[in-house]
């Protein structure tokens, strides 16, 4: 998912929310407001209700990115850098740049967000204890502290199911590999695990739709992202597999054929598209400088009538957000690169910094079914 509003940094690293998290802050002030904290403590005034409401779901989101934040500190820590967290409608996550060498530091990276959570209920469980008996509206803000406590108890409880792409998914991957020494097979078992646990989160929304209502289809969502997400990281293992001791200048497309980054959109639909039929066209400048990358997808959406006056670079992705990678590079490192990356393509530069490849999805996946098909081909013959 991606970010819509931007926090600034913690850590160093970029903080932001996605839209969805607007209605998942009014749903829970609401709900504080008009449901728990009036039926824990009546007879207080709407406006107290309110403001409870409000700051408790503050500290709640507060619970949630520290949470990712300790996640990024110990991955930072670890020498894996993080692109950004981000909270959205399921909560929030930390997006790394790489992953954990070892079993140690990926169990360290996982286990560590649910221990946060679990610190966090401490605290406002013992919060709410010493303001107990307080009387008026301090009342108020003692249910409120109840209810972040149970709630990150909560949240750390669900993240430590062993199921991917769950916390206790990334501890079950990081067991697995420290006894068996497979980190693709321990990924893989996670991932299905995962899957298991989304259908039986869907299974679960449906039946308690049918039984008791909407809160059923929250079941549901969740399951179904999780699954999705679950099947992702299996693909991701299986094609880490497949890439395993591949090189960048295996898989790059090489001698790229680069364009004006001055030339304008007409001229490069009129007069250059038909000799050639890839679709990412990396930009120089008149010194012969690399500036920047643009895609058929980019430059499907400049309008016909501003075309003749749309040069390439006006459409282009940055330089500095383009990937870079190397010949010699393992691939599965800049794969990670590139799932980062606005367009999902690499650039490949020599020693001296100049292009001598491109590397995109389907250079990927044409080598790895490459590869499929081969391994079919020797397991034919052996048979």
């Amino acid at each position: 998912m991606g970010e819509n509003i931007r926090l600034g940094r913690i850590a160093g690293v970029p903080v932001g929310i996605n839209w969805s998290i607007l209605v998942i802050f009014w749903l829970l002030t609401w709900e504080l407001a008009v449901l728990v904290l009036p039926g824990e403590h009546p007879h207080e005034a709407t406006a107290i209700y309110w403001v409870a409401g409000i700051v408790t779901t503050i500290l709640f989101f507060a619970s949630l990115l520290a949470h990712e934040v300790s996640h990024a500190v110990v991955a930072k820590h670890n020498g894996i850098g993080v692109r950004r967290i981000t909270l959205w409608l399921f909560g929030g996550v930390s997006e790394l740049e790489s992953e954990a060498l070892t079993p140690g530091a990926d169990f360290r990276i996982a286990v560590v967000g649910p221990i946060t959570s679990f610190v966090l209920a401490g605290v406002y469980g013992a919060a709410g204890l010493l303001l107990n008996g307080v009387g008026g509206g301090a009342q108020v803000l003692v249910g409120a502290l109840g209810w972040l406590a149970w709630i990150n108890v909560l949240l750390g409880g669900f993240n430590l199911i062993p199921a991917a792409p769950l916390d206790g998914g990334r501890v079950l991957r990081a067991a697995l590999w420290q006894r068996n020494g497979d980190r693709v097979g321990a990924a893989t078992t996670a991932a299905r695990t995962g899957q298991v646990f989304g259908y039986i989160l869907i299974a679960l929304g449906v039946f308690e739709f049918l039984e008791v209502g909407l809160i059923g289809l929250w079941f549901v969502f969740l399951g179904w992202f999780l699954l999705s997400a679950a099947r992702g990281e299996e693909n991701a293992a299986v094609m880490r597999a497949s890439l395993t001791g591949v090189r960048v200048g295996d898989i790059m497309t090489p001698d790229p054929t680069t364009f004006a980054s001055s030339m304008t959109v007409a001229d490069l639909l009129d007069n250059q598209l038909h000799r050639y039929r890839f679709s990412s066209y990396p930009l120089i400048s008149p010194t012969g400088e690399l500036e920047g990358l643009t895609t058929m997808s980019r430059i499907r959406h400049v309008s016909v009538n501003v075309r003749r006056t749309t040069r390439l670079i006006d459409t282009a992705c940055p330089l500095s957000q383009v990937p870079v990678g190397s010949p010699g590079e393992p691939i599965p490192d800049l794969l990670q690169r590139m799932q980062a990356s606005p367009d999902g393509r690499a650039f490949v530069l020599d020693d001296s910094r100049q292009l001598v490849g491109i590397v995109s999805p389907s250079d990927i996946a044409r080598f790895v079914q490459l590869s499929m098909l081969r391994s079919q081909g020797r397991t034919s013959r052996r048979n």
